[in-house]
This record gives structure tokens, C-alpha cells and sequence, in this order.
């Protein structure tokens, strides 16, 4: 087994794959709507499989965990995705509704919609996201590092993207595949009659399927290795064991759902609870304690997830890149007043409201994340368009009127940025200082930032470009300065958080402390927020800032927080359990967080419906 790359942007890494087989029966796609009449021995034998608790159960993929990030459907439908999105494979592509399953890939993520067609976004530097258009009739997707795979309802595979070891080739001439899966670059196919067959990447066995493997309901791939699932809810598993993922699995029993990590494992009991071995280097093979009441589990590359009964999710694992960090990105957001986008796609708001800023429109719904100006607000919708309310002295709510294709979207004092599609940027609101002035040529943009008088943008690359006032520098971005996966921009200062967890400040001096393993950042007017890979926050101030309102002091034993904001004089905190923690001024109650608020991101529950062994049993 080669040595495995830590996280860096652009490394050839592992993921695991979502596996398709492993949360999804074909049986719910091929047999909609007809009428299933199996023999009398197929009764009885699917009767002692449900008594015993062994049957696989029919689960849609609506949890996916990728290389470095993860997408999941919201109980509300709308699809959320979040962890690193260097290559805007977070930046859910707008539109995007009516979705049965997702999948993530290394730095691209799939969703299949009830109509059978398939939407792609992130890097498409291999094809994996091109390679989706006008492919029809699928009922699951499945996502490698740098390649796709569709299963169609004829039971044929359709593939696109990277072909390098044949993870694209090996597809042709598959049929009579029940669900599919792919490994970093190596993929399963489950057939009707409960074998498996394997292609691609084999440098430690992974695609040398053990001679005799059959009763086959549900399987898995990882990097170096491969899953199984049996309808006596045994595991098998095949490929490399340098990390016990292969003998790991020897004498689990009363499995009914499996996850391949890129060296670790997961397995879904019957009675609703995780086990998990192989590598757990950075706590990925090691369960949260009490974990129980699971219906399916994902695992990304050194990380873990588990979709509760109740529609939340648990993570655990490595952190580097938030993935572990459980929510929306743009969640909350700081100013005179403050808001907060709670779980049903609605936005709640508190605070100053001289302008109307936290008269949320009644009809308002459907919310992907929120921005907060100076006296005005900005909701961005699933369909790409975005919903302004407040002030518009300078335009900073008629201006968003007519805009489309957004992915991401910033809110300045009185200027905002949208980030469409297609990677280009749009800016409206107040221009005095140029900072609505978006450079002329500017695209490959995955994320953008709006200060007071200047904006940041993010690109595809890893590198900032920024405009607007130039004052104390905060525009000079530092040379060389790459591999960035998060921006801020403040009153006078500019931050950057790069992929190794560092971050980086130009602008007015600031007393910035040693920072590493960071995972998120906000600036306020005069002071900056940092969220470590622990869940702590650590905040600090330029030269000349005071801390007249307490807005750097970050309450004791604040942890568990999975997002910040911060505006001139306070900021907030999303913690891991929904709640909000606020702290600094309160003059215009932007602190006092609503009684009962709670923003814990809840997921769609797959229906269990029928065992998957019944598509064995009615072949």
C-alpha cells in the first residue's frame, strides 16, 4: 500500500466512496409502481430475514461523505453540502431541487433527481461533472476521486471522467447491475443475482472479488479495499489490510448497512448502532460513545458520519477541513442586527431595525445561507436567486433584483458580491471606494468576501484577488500566496485560511496569536474570529481596536462550535447542538439571541420500506 498524502489542495488523495449499494436498494427504482408478487418460499425466507434483523434495508443515499467535504438532502428537500470547497464543489448548484440521492466525490459532488438526470459541480477538470449532462434514466450515482458513475434502470453502468486505471472503461458492457459504487479509483457493481464484479485501480487486490462471493446485498469501496455485505448480515471484505480494513470486518453479524473509508470501515447494525475498525488515526474507527438510533452511515476519507432516526447527523474524524462541522455554511451572520437560518429553510432575525433589516418577508423559504449588511439583509435561495430586505440607499437590495445562478453570496457594509456558476462575479450597491468594481476578466471564483470599502474573491486555484480601497494595504494580497481555501475581509485588514490550517492577515497591523489547525474564519470591523479543528474560538484585535464592548472576549468554555461571524462590536457562534452563543455590544439587542432558536441541520431519513434482499428474492 503507498503511503497516504495528508490533506493538501490538489493532492491525488483517497476518499471513500458514498457507496451507492450500501444506502440504496435498486429494488425501489426498478420496481416503482408494479406490483410484487413473490413465490410463497420467497415470503417465508424474507419473513425469518426480517424476524432476525438481518435483512439490508432500502435507503436512499441522502448522506454522502466525500474526500474532504459532504452532502446530504435537508429534510426539507434542499440539498446542503459543506467542508472544503476549494473547487466549489460546496457551491450546490442552483436550481436544484427534486433530488433522491447525492454523492461526493474528491472535489466534485452529484445529485440524482426524481426525473432520472443527473447534476454535477466542483472540479471538472477530468470531465466528472461534464460528463453528467444529457445522461438519462439513472436511479444512482456514485462518486470516485476524479471520476462518476450512473446506474441506469436497464441495470447497464454509465461512466465519465478520469479513465486512468479504467475506472471509466470497465463500465462498458455491464449489465444486469443492481447498485454500483466507487472507490478512490477503483468501483463495485452489485448484480441481480447477488455477486459482485470490479474494476479499476488493484494495486492491493481491491478489485479481486474472493471466489464464491454471493447472497451479496450491498457493498462498499474504499481506496485499497472493498466491502461486501451479505444477506446474513455478515461482512466480507477484500484488498489491503495495512490497517486491519480488510480483517477488521471478520465476525460482525446483524449487519444491515456498510461504509468504506479510505483505510477504515463502518458497519450499521440492526439495533441501530456504528462499529467501525481499520485505521483511526484521527478518530474515524473510534464511535462516539452512546451513538444509537442510526439508519444509515457515510465515511469520507479520514472521516465518519451517521444519519440518526431524528434526521441529524453525527461526524467524527478528521476535522481539517471542517467536514466534521455539521451545517450550512453562512448559517449566521453579525451586524447591527443579526440572523440565523434555521433548519426548515427559513430565516429568523434580531436586532436593529431601522431599516427594516429583521422584517424577514413572510413568503421567504427555501434558504441555502445569509448575509447581513449594514441595514439590510440577504437571504440566497436553492434556485439561485437571492432575497434582499432593508436599507437601499445605495441599491444593496434593488441591485440583487433579477440576479440568477448564485452559489455564494457576501454582504459588505453597503456592497455585496455574488458568486454565480459559472464562476464569475457580480456586485452591486454602494461603489464609492471601487469595491463594486469586480476586475474586469475575473473567473474561476468558488468563494468571495465583502468588507466595509473592499472585497475578496476566492479562485478555483487557491489564490485571493482583491479591490476596492486600498488603505493600509488590505488589498495587497501577500506574493505567492496559494493554496487558500477561506477568505475575510474586514474594516481595514484582510484574512486568508490556507489548506495547512494556518492562516494568513495583511491589511493594518494586528495582533494576530500563532494560529494552526484552523477550519473557518470571520472578520469583524477591527477584530478577527478563527474556529479551530477542536471547536474552540480564538478571536484578536488590530493595534487600535478596543475591546470597549467585549467583543474579543470569548466566553469561557466555548466549544463544540462548528461556525462564526463577527460585525464592529460583537460576534457569533453556531455551536455543534444548534444553539447560537453571541457576546460583545447589545445596544440594539443583536446579542440577544431568541428564546428557544436552534439550528441543528436536519436530514431527510430514508425510507426503509423493504429489505434490499428482496431483489434477490424476486428476481
Amino acid at each position: 500500500m503507498s503511503h497516504l498524502v495528508p490533506f493538501k489542495i490538489g493532492a491525488v488523495t483517497a476518499r471513500s466512496s458514498n457507496a451507492r449499494g450500501k444506502q440504496r436498494s435498486p429494488l425501489a427504482s426498478k420496481h416503482s409502481g408494479r406490483c410484487l408478487q413473490p413465490s410463497v418460499l420467497s415470503a417465508l425466507v424474507l419473513m425469518v430475514l426480517l424476524l432476525a434483523g438481518l435483512a439490508a434495508p432500502v435507503q436512499a443515499a441522502t448522506l454522502a461523505g466525500g474526500l474532504y467535504h459532504n452532502v446530504g438532502i435537508r429534510s426539507d428537500g434542499v440539498v446542503a453540502a459543506w467542508g472544503f470547497n476549494s473547487k466549489g464543489q460546496c457551491n450546490v448548484a442552483p436550481g436544484l431541487g427534486k433530488v433522491r440521492a447525492v454523492a461526493a466525490g474528491g472535489f466534485h459532488s452529484l445529485a440524482l433527481k426524481s426525473d432520472g438526470t443527473v447534476m454535477a459541480w466542483g472540479d471538472d477538470a477530468q470531465g466528472q461533472c461534464d460528463g453528467a449532462s444529457g445522461v438519462t434514466g439513472v436511479r444512482a450515482v456514485a462518486a470516485g476521486v476524479f471520476h462518476s458513475l450512473a446506474l441506469k434502470s436497464d441495470g447497464t453502468v454509465t461512466a465519465w471522467g478520469d479513465d486512468t486505471y479504467g475506472q471509466r472503461a470497465g463500465a462498458m458492457g455491464k449489465t444486469g447491475v443492481r447498485a454500483v459504487t466507487a472507490g478512490g479509483f477503483h468501483n463495485l457493481a452489485l448484480k441481480s443475482d447477488g455477486t459482485v464484479t470490479a474494476w479499476g485501480y488493484n494495486t492491493s487486490g481491491q478489485c479481486d472479488v474472493p471466489w464464491g462471493l454471493s447472497q451479496v446485498v450491498a457493498v462498499s469501496a474504499g481506496f485499497y479495499h472493498s466491502l461486501a455485505l451479505k444477506s446474513d448480515g455478515t461482512v466480507t471484505a477484500w484488498g489491503d489490510d495495512t490497517y486491519g480494513q480488510r480483517t477488521g470486518a471478520t465476525g460482525l453479524t446483524g449487519v444491515r448497512a456498510v461504509a468504506a473509508g479510505a483505510v477504515h470501515g463502518l458497519a450499521l447494525k440492526a439495533d441501530g448502532t456504528v462499529a467501525a475498525w481499520g485505521d483511526g488515526t484521527y478518530g474515524q474507527a473510534t464511535v462516539p460513545p452512546g451513538l444509537k438510533g442510526v439508519v444509515a452511515v457515510a465515511a469520507g476519507y479520514y472521516h465518519s458520519l451517521a444519519l440518526k432516526s431524528d434526521g441529524t447527523v453525527v461526524a467524527w474524524g478528521w476535522n481539517a477541513a471542517g467536514q466534521c462541522n455539521v451545517h450550512l455554511p453562512g448559517s449566521i451572520a453579525a451586524s447591527y442586527h443579526s440572523l440565523a437560518l434555521k433548519p426548515d429553510g427559513t430565516v429568523a432575525a434580531w436586532g436593529r431595525n431601522t431599516g427594516g433589516q429583521c422584517n424577514v418577508p413572510a413568503s421567504l423559504k427555501n434558504v441555502v445561507a445569509v448575509d447581513a449588511g449594514a441595514y439590510y439583509s440577504l437571504a440566497l435561495k436553492s434556485d439561485g436567486t437571492i432575497a434582499a430586505w432593508g436599507s437601499d440607499n445605495f441599491g444593496e437590495c434593488s441591485g440583487a433584483a433579477g440576479l440568477t445562478g448564485v452559489v455564494a453570496v457576501a454582504a459588505g457594509s453597503f456592497h455585496n458580491l455574488a458568486v454565480k456558476s459559472d464562476g464569475t462575479v457580480a456586485a452591486w450597491g454602494r461603489n464609492l471606494f471601487g469595491e463594486g468594481a469586480v476586475p474586469p476578466g475575473l473567473t474561476g471564483v468558488v468563494a468571495v468576501s465583502a468588507g466595509v470599502t473592499h472585497s475578496l474573491s476566492l479562485k478555483f486555484d487557491g489564490t485571493v484577488v482583491a479591490w476596492g480601497d486600498n488603505t493600509y494595504g488590505k488589498c495587497n494580497v501577500p506574493p505567492g500566496l496559494t493554496g487558500v481555501v477561506a477568505i475575510a475581509a474586514a474594516n481595514l485588514h484582510s484574512l486568508a485560511l490556507k489548506s495547512d490550517g494556518t492562516v494568513v492577515v495583511w491589511g493594518q497591523s494586528l495582533l494576530a496569536p500563532d494560529l494552526t489547525n484552523v477550519v473557518a474564519i470571520a472578520a469583524g470591523d477591527n477584530h478577527s474570529l478563527a474556529l479551530k479543528s477542536n471547536g474552540t474560538v480564538v478571536a484578536w484585535k488590530d493595534q487600535t481596536a478596543g475591546n470597549d464592548y467585549g467583543q474579543f472576549d470569548v466566553p469561557v468554555g466555548l466549544n463544540g462550535v462548528v461556525e462564526v461571524d463577527g460585525d464592529l462590536y460583537n460576534s457569533l457562534a453556531l455551536k455543534a447542538d444548534g444553539t447560537v452563543v453571541a457576546w460583545g455590544t447589545d445596544t440594539y439587542g443583536q446579542c440577544a439571541v431568541p428564546a428557544g432558536l436552534n439550528l441543528k441541520l436536519k436530514f431527510m431519513v430514508p425510507n426503509k420500506g423493504i429489505p434490499s434482499i428482496l431483489y434477490l428474492l424476486l428476481e
